[in-house]
């Protein structure tokens, strides 16, 4: 659930490219991406919205790290609460919404179409970086 604080940024066609979320220092957001991950380091607000409509739909396509179980997806699986076995594996964002988004594995096994489901904000379940 997207916490009450946080503002929504839209571009002038009036898709929503991201969230602004008080940073705790006056006049100052963190640039947050539909996904409720950060794009950058606080900011002051009109520099925040204009890094989000400059790049924040562009910084969703990419690589990034969700841990989804071994065996080959189908239909959605909740990754919101991953089980102890389940690794991290590289996947790409199918949609992000606020009511949450949608993951698949970057390079699915032949005859793998499921997804996985994520809450949003995401917080440390889904990474830019592999884990270490």
């Amino acid at each position: 659930m997207i916490p009450p604080g946080w503002t929504p940024v839209h571009r002038a066609d009036g898709e929503q490219v991201g969230w602004l979320a008080p940073d705790g220092a006056a006049g100052r957001v963190v640039p947050r991406l539909l996904t409720g991950t950060p794009l950058a380091d606080a900011r002051k607000a009109a520099d925040a919205a204009a890094l989000l409509r400059a790049e924040g739909l562009a910084a969703l396509d990419r690589r990034w790290w969700a841990r989804l179980p071994g065996e080959p997806l189908t239909g959605v699986v909740d990754a919101g609460k991953p089980a102890e076995d389940w690794s991290w594996q590289s996947v790409v964002l199918v949609e992000s919404s606020p009511a949450g988004c949608t993951v698949r594995p970057e390079w699915p096994a032949p005859g793998e179409t499921g997804r996985a489901s994520l809450p949003v904000p995401v917080g440390d379940l889904l990474l830019a970086e592999p884990p270490s």
